[in-house]
């Protein structure tokens, strides 16, 4: 399914919304979601290493007055009365799959001019995952509200993104490297691959950890994606972080006419505390 804009307007377009206007979705922007959910023509490249994936909505006025008061976001979000709730089976490669589909639904929400936030750490799991009927063998990664929104950010909001930084990005030269970990890649070399990896470098990510880090081989157009390796509170989300900058990539690559495949091909060298994940490799 198609997006009425640019992938390179919506990425820079995109941007977490953390207060609403208290409605409930309009039902043409309901059944457009809808459509998204299925995910007819979207091929996660985690696809075959992965379990299924499913995403529905689901709305506040079901929950019971009691449960209103366990959603677990903390103030942190006001005013969503809908959700879209995921849950993936376990697998090797589950956090990376839901990454990429549920920015892919983000990436809809955005067209259609509906606000969203990636939620993996504040929000009740337990609750949210029996509005879907969550089975044993699955988990719940993150959520995101959707909805309309304020034009202006209240208060808390605007400290949580001042706290986050939100909208600050490292720096190329500590993102991308060429040929081993001390050679930064310059962007000037490689053509369209530069818009690519620009739009990576824009990508969301837990606490704007920012935790990916990409290595160019020399001679060639391969790229292959990593993530850093966190302890603690940041720890399960890494691998959410890079199926969410491979939906970048990709969707970016197809835009723009940018051929190769992804593989899974992990080069012999020390990581450095990175966690290989997937290649990509240009023809």
């Amino acid at each position: 399914m198609k997006f009425s804009k640019s992938i390179v307007e919506l990425i820079k377009e995109r941007t977490s919304r953390r207060t609403y206007d208290s409605n409930l979705l309009e039902e043409g922007a309901k059944k457009s979601m809808s459509k998204f959910l299925k995910f007819d023509d979207i091929k996660s490249p985690f696809r075959e290493e992965a379990g299924k994936c499913r995403f529905e909505l689901v709305a506040v006025p079901e929950f019971d007055p009691k449960e209103k008061r366990k959603l677990g976001t903390y103030g942190l979000i006001k005013g969503a009365q809908e959700f879209i709730v995921g849950a993936v089976e376990r697998s090797p490669y589950a956090k990376e799959h839901f990454g990429f589909l549920m920015e892919y639904l983000i990436f809809a929400a955005t067209d259609m001019g509906l606000g969203t936030c990636w939620l993996g750490g504040t929000f009740n799991r337990g609750l949210f995952g029996s509005k879907i009927n969550v089975k044993p063998e699955e988990i719940v990664p993150a959520i995101t509200p959707i909805g309309t929104y304020p034009e202006k950010r209240r208060l808390k909001e605007r400290v949580v993104r001042k706290v986050v930084k939100a909208d600050q990005r490292l720096p190329w030269n500590q993102l991308f490297f060429k040929g081993d970990w001390d050679t930064p890649l310059n962007q000037d070399a490689i053509g369209q691959y530069a818009t690519l990896l620009e739009m990576v470098r824009l990508g969301p990510s837990a606490g704007n950890k920012q935790s990916w880090r990409i290595l160019k081989e020399s001679n060639r157009e391969i790229y292959h994606f990593y993530h850093l390796e966190f302890e603690g509170n940041y720890r399960p989300f890494p691998p959410l972080d890079i199926g969410i900058v491979v939906c970048h990539w990709d969707l970016t690559a197809e835009e723009l006419g940018v051929v190769g495949k992804w593989v899974f091909n992990q080069p012999e060298m020390i990581s450095r505390g990175l966690t290989y994940t997937i290649t990509w490799m240009g023809e």
